[in-house]
């Protein structure tokens, strides 16, 4: 039986847990003082731990052992969704996270249905799949923006990154072909009605490719995690 894992922003000597993580502790798995368990803080950090004191609100613990481990800086997937309609947004960002993408970029295209999206419930939505599938760094997920934005956003944060995007045009190639090497790779996803021709011609400006899924036209979640799937498969292999 794995070890209960819990979600901490820093870990030090007396870390503290309160809200929501110290309500799972206590309400949900009604652990007790002495009890043992993990924390992780997102960021690469892997610590045992033992229940110090349960106060109140929050809940202190003693680090036995911890273990840092370096953050990837290369062959990182971030995909670049169109916002989707409330749980299905949730799921896509949970099963991204669960498959290993890096980073979640919500984008407004010019077809999205207008949408809001609640970026800390998204953030809380990565943590406990984080949680729950083991790993060690919390995928980053930025506010929405619109496509343009979004486009030079990345440029700047992964500036040596392949970058695709899907299509059902014929001039696309599976994404199973595709091959970033041992570069990031930024794959765009549109909403259900398509890009436009605009949006493909900002797209191969910075030398996005077309390439496709299936023969189908599947929803955004849908899409985001096929694609996720793919290419942590060919990245992990």
């Amino acid at each position: 039986m794995r070890t209960i894992r819990f979600f901490c922003d820093s870990i030090t000597q007396n870390t503290t847990l309160a809200d929501a993580q110290f309500r799972h502790l206590t309400k949900v798995l009604r652990l007790r003082q002495g009890d043992c368990c993990e924390l992780v803080d997102g960021k690469g950090t892997l610590a045992k731990a033992v229940i110090k004191k349960i106060e109140k609100n929050l809940a202190v613990f003693t680090i036995l052992d911890s273990q840092t481990f370096p953050n990837p800086q290369n062959r990182r997937i971030i995909i670049v969704p169109s916002i989707a309609k409330g749980e299905r947004f949730d799921l896509l960002t949970a099963k991204c996270t669960e498959l290993g993408v890096d980073a979640i970029a919500p984008t407004i295209y010019e077809r999205t249905v207008k949408q809001t999206i609640q970026h800390h419930r998204l953030e809380m939505i990565a943590i406990e799949s984080l949680k729950q599938c083991q790993r060690l760094f919390l995928p980053t997920i930025a506010q929405a923006m619109n496509l343009s934005q979004a486009i030079e956003k990345l440029k700047i944060d992964y500036p040596n990154a392949g970058f695709i995007f899907c299509s059902l045009s014929e001039g696309s190639t599976s994404i199973i072909n595709f091959d970033a090497a041992d570069n990031d790779c930024v794959v765009f996803i549109g909403p259900e009605g398509g890009l436009t021709d605009s949006e493909e011609n900002m797209l191969k400006d910075i030398n996005a490719q077309p390439v496709s899924l299936t023969e189908t036209v599947l929803r955004i979640e849908t899409a985001a995690i096929a694609a996720a799937s793919i290419l942590t498969i060919k990245r992990d292999a």
